[in-house]
């Protein structure tokens, strides 16, 4: 069975390392993720490692962290701006090391050639985009086997100027890198909006080490569980078997954490009482 973690999204983008850890300690959550768009290892002070290290290791909770996605493209054909992404994320996982958390996420972002909008480049700068992505992962993956970390690249809204146009070509970037040190997340909302979350759970079943759960209506999504037009009920046997963490990134909610906490206890219902 899962492990319901929430992430620092749920609970606001100002969310500092140690209100994170102590609401998932007083809410009993198994799980806490580091959500961007937060850069966190110049988030985190040396007394927020410890704190942070502590107090997971005490309660059984499993840390990851969302490595920072705003303004950020790994597969950009800017040599100069990707070792600058490059070196964003080897500090992330060395945190990640410091204070033991696993998996890593990561977004694929857009194409990015100067002096182009992401959304006017040509078939060919985006296959060019894949390449560079892929050898950006790849290069990453010694960094993860040194900090004991996974790397999981999400799948992200299959729309013009994103690198990644189909869950497909995102499965070729994981077997094209061939290590076990990357893997996928797969989005919930994200996968709504584009290929569907039942080919996105086919298609990424031999990858599949993370999950970001939130609804979505088809356009906007970050919804608390019910809120949107997912069919929760189709996807039981998917989520209940899956052995890993599903982070939860609701935003849309007028009373702050609650929609999380209520689309925690939704997930309880789906899946049983087993769950983590």
């Amino acid at each position: 069975m899962p492990t319901i973690a929430v992430s620092t999204i749920a609970l606001g983008f100002d969310c500092t390392a140690r209100e994170a850890i102590e609401f998932t300690v007083e809410h009993g959550f198994r799980g806490l993720e580091f959500g961007s768009p937060t850069l966190w290892p110049d988030a985190m002070s040396a007394e927020d490692v410890r704190l942070v290290r502590t107090e997971a290791a005490s309660n059984g909770i499993d840390l990851s962290i969302h490595h920072i996605h705003r303004g950020v493209a790994p597969a950009t054909h800017d040599p100069s701006r990707r070792a600058r992404h490059f070196a964003e994320l080897e500090a992330t996982l060395n945190l990640a090391y410091d204070i033991g958390a696993r998996p890593i996420v990561v977004h694929p972002g857009p194409v990015d050639v100067p002096g182009v909008a992401p959304e006017e480049t040509s078939e060919p700068a985006r296959l060019e985009a894949i390449a560079n992505l892929t050898s950006f992962l790849s290069d990453a993956v010694p960094v993860a086997e040194r900090t004991g970390t996974v790397l999981c690249v999400e799948n992200l809204v299959h729309t013009k100027g994103n690198v990644i146009r189909s869950y497909r070509e995102l499965v070729q970037v994981v077997e094209a890198v061939n290590s076990p040190l990357l893997r996928i997340t797969l989005d919930t909302g994200h996968a709504h909006q584009s290929g569907g979350l039942t080919d996105a759970f086919a298609g990424f079943a031999p990858y599949l080490r993370h999950i970001h759960v939130h609804d979505s209506d088809g356009i906007d999504d970050h919804f608390e569980i019910g809120q949107g037009a997912i069919d929760w009920s189709s996807l039981r046997d998917d989520l209940a078997g899956y052995p890993f963490t599903m982070a939860l990134e609701t935003q849309n909610t007028d009373d702050g954490p609650g929609g999380m906490l209520r689309s925690r206890d939704a997930l309880r219902q789906l899946l049983g009482p087993s769950v983590g």
